[in-house]
């Protein structure tokens, strides 16, 4: 999906597409959501608490990246007028 969103933002950004940035960061969004909820499962099979530490903390740096990019979205989608996706 991180992949995906890439290529579309090289291809938009070559296109001049003014919101190329908004739909970058969306696509980023999703992805994110996605390896997020990957963690979150992968939680089920960890068997020490060093590995639920390491978990813990890479749930922690995604959900903080997340937030960033929601809050980059926000802010270009008032800097285009474009209306706010609702989450």
């Amino acid at each position: 999906m991180i992949i995906f969103a890439g290529v579309q933002g090289v291809i938009n950004y070559v296109r001049r597409d003014p919101l190329t940035r908004l739909k970058l960061a969306k696509g980023m969004s999703m992805g994110l959501e996605f390896k997020l909820g990957s963690e979150i499962l992968r939680t089920v099979v960890v068997r020490e608490f060093k590995e639920i530490l390491l978990v813990g903390a890479i749930i922690l740096l995604r959900a903080a990246l997340t937030l960033l990019i929601h809050w980059e979205i926000k802010n270009e989608e008032q800097a285009t007028g474009e209306k706010p996706a609702e989450p």
